[in-house]
């Protein structure tokens, strides 16, 4: 510390550095009881706010999950396959309703394809002539950024180098954007090259392929014009019966529907997945049924059953999930607001780190408010017509008979009721937004609490500061009271000396 004098009283025989302990011990506790007691409130009103937000984040996280992706809508699914043979597979809708049916499958989705056979012999050199090779898959329908349906062509063009092979050929042509797929397998005979469109069903693409050579063509370079191929010259019949011309050095597959009978009614996609024919589920063909042969020894394809049924008790144990969540939120609130007590008028500081908050107890009673009044606008129905109870301490709890009831009878309503864009769960999400997100209210609240403690932080390096010229000015206090005091002493010891030797 800033002074010379070390040990006040030395000189004097008096204990000045008791006093002075004393007194900047005092001036320390004045200084620290008001400043330690600021900074401690602005610390528990910080870790109050982190964990406010961090409740208020893990309700809205259930709030959104049981919202999205239908994960209300538990129906179950029941069909008549065996376990290790999966024919299809079916996921259900937000406006699925209960029903039953029969189904066989009887065609994959396909993808049209073309396969050419290069025969090993004195021709064939596997080293073809420089140029460009162009395969066409005709044009596609989309919708642009402002909603408007729109034609583009569905075209590509490689670039050939002079003594590329096959292998070469299909590396180039698989580098596309349109997921054809090109192969080439080695076989005894040769090779055999194939083109598949990217895109299954049997009106999705009609391949041709050009091509342009601009290299030399002779004993040891092959022209590019083996790989031509026009559908028009080389593939004859109508659609669902194209084949290959009897002359068509290519062979051809046409591309076909996925094909499902439904009861009995035939049901068609270009791909294996029927979304928008079924309403409310969504089926995807994974093989062809299996066959089996009837009393009359006739075979065909085996027919399957499909029942579809409300899971009430799945949905009442996500329900339940939910309610656990909100009341867990409730006590969270109560525990961060809980009031200081007092005692003979002193504050006990026992409360909560948000004690009194008013913002903790408006978000409570905001919620509150909102499960209590909130109503389905097309059904009229609120949540306690579902089986929820409000209970005197504010929390839910879920009437399992009457939940169930309600699910049965008005399954599509009751989920609507909650996990709908106006549902209850999405309005409670849709406000707590504010709070939770990044930079909002509850992170501008954080950012001046942390300022407070910066604030209250400096004060208390400030204060030592200010103990040690303190302590320091103390000290040369009683330094020099000390110094006079001694002098005194010897005074009165020569005086003493002087009347004791007369």
């Amino acid at each position: 510390m800033a002074s010379t004098v070390t040990s006040a009283g030395t000189g004097s025989g008096n204990d000045f550095e008791s006093i002075i302990t004393a007194s900047v011990e005092a001036k320390r506790s004045k200084y620290e009881k008001r400043t330690n007691q600021n900074l401690a409130l602005a610390q528990a009103s910080k870790k109050g706010i982190t964990t406010l937000k961090s409740k208020l984040t893990d309700f809205q996280n259930a709030c959104e999950n049981l919202t999205k992706e239908n994960s209300l809508n538990t129906r179950k699914v029941t069909t008549s396959q065996s376990s290790n043979y999966n024919c299809f597979s079916i996921t259900t809708k937000s406006d699925c309703s209960n029903t039953s049916f029969d189904i066989y499958v009887t065609q994959l989705a396909k993808a049209e394809s073309i396969t050419q056979t290069f025969k090993e012999s004195e021709d064939f050199t596997n080293s073809f002539a420089a140029g460009k090779i162009t395969i066409d898959l005709g044009s596609e329908e989309y919708t642009d950024d402002r909603g408007q349906t729109q034609t583009r062509e569905r075209k590509f063009t490689v670039d050939v180098q002079e003594g590329d092979s096959l292998e070469l050929i299909r590396k180039r042509l698989n580098n596309n954007d349109f997921d054809v797929n090109v192969s080439l397998i080695k076989t005894d005979d040769g090779y055999s090259f194939g083109v598949t469109s990217g895109s299954t069903g049997q009106e999705s693409s009609n391949i041709k392929i050009t091509t342009e050579t601009t290299g030399t063509v002779d004993g040891d370079h092959m022209s590019l014009g083996a790989f031509n191929f026009d559908p028009d010259s080389e593939v004859e019949g109508h659609v669902g019966n194209r084949q290959s011309t009897s002359s068509s050095k290519w062979s051809y597959k046409e591309g076909k529907d996925a094909t499902i009978y439904i009861d009995g009614q035939k049901v068609t996609s270009k791909t294996n997945e029927f979304d928008d024919q079924i309403s409310g589920i969504s089926l995807v063909v994974n093989q062809l049924s299996e066959k089996e042969t009837d009393e009359n020894g006739k075979t065909g394809y085996k027919t399957y059953s499909v029942d579809i049924t409300t899971d009430t008790a799945a949905a009442e144990q996500k329900m339940q999930q939910i309610v656990d969540q909100y009341n867990s939120l409730l006590s969270a609130l109560d525990e961060l607001s809980a009031r200081d007590t007092y005692t003979d008028g002193k504050n006990n500081y026992d409360g909560g780190d948000l004690a009194g908050d008013s913002q903790v107890i408006s978000i409570r009673n905001a919620l509150q408010s909102m499960v209590v009044r909130f109503s389905d606008t097309d059904s009229g129905k609120s949540i306690f017509d579902c089986g929820l109870e409000f209970n005197k301490d504010g929390t839910l709890s879920i009437n399992s008979s009457d939940f169930k009831d309600a699910m049965n009878n008005s399954f599509n309503s009751v989920v609507s009721l909650f996990t709908s864009e106006d549902g209850l769960l999405k309005q409670m999400s849709d406000y707590l937004e504010d709070y939770t997100q990044t930079g909002g209210i509850l992170d501008d609240r954080k950012d001046q609490y942390q300022d407070e403690i910066d604030s209250w932080t400096q004060k208390a390096n400030d204060n030592e500061t200010k103990l040690e010229a303190y302590e320091a000015q103390l000290r040369t206090k009683y330094g020099n009271l000390d110094s006079l005091m001694a002098s005194y002493n010897t005074s009165m010891s020569y005086i003493s000396s002087i009347l004791s030797s007369t």
